[in-house]
């Protein structure tokens, strides 16, 4: 990965140099993952190889990249079967000492064999939207028909008293 910007001690960059979870999508300026974590099965990451903290510092090629990458990571979540994925993760070595919680609740869904109904794609820009990680890494996740009583809003929700409104 010559020419690339790499934080000594940013996760993402292990990640997105090939030291920590394994690419399930590769271009030029983007690796996409599995979230080891998931909200959802097929719950994904899309992570610039250059270390950049705001998606609003991604420089021309990386934009143009950009959606490519969502693209390729969506094209991968549909074709992957989730059970496999999450039991390979609850034995995977490099994951011994993470809580696995997360994997084994989606293990547990009604809908974990079914293919997305839609997509929440989204970035928490900051720490106060959020992250967690000073690395870009823009979330796609994977949602089903009754993952939520009642998904209107979307992600207007993530201030709850201010998600709702009226169209008019």
């Amino acid at each position: 990965m010559s020419g690339t910007q790499v934080e000594q001690n940013c996760y993402f960059c292990k990640v997105s140099s090939g030291h920590a979870d394994p690419f399930v999508f590769e271009n030029r300026s983007f690796v996409g993952i599995f979230d080891t974590n998931p909200v959802n099965p097929g719950h994904a990451l899309v992570i610039p190889k250059r270390h950049v903290v705001s998606i609003f510092d991604l420089n021309e090629q990386e934009r143009g990249d950009y959606f490519d990458a969502l693209c390729g990571v969506k094209g991968v979540i549909e074709t992957t079967h989730f059970a496999e994925l999450y039991f390979g993760m609850m034995t995977r070595e490099d994951l011994n000492n993470r809580p696995m919680d997360h994997v084994k609740t989606v293990l547990a869904l009604p809908f974990l064999d079914k293919k997305p109904d839609a997509y929440t794609v989204g970035n928490n820009d900051g720490r106060e939207a959020g992250r967690s990680i000073d690395h870009v890494h823009v979330i796609v996740l994977p949602r089903y028909r009754g993952d939520v009583e009642d998904p209107k809003g979307g992600i207007r929700n993530v201030i709850p008293d201010r998600a709702s409104y009226q169209r008019r």
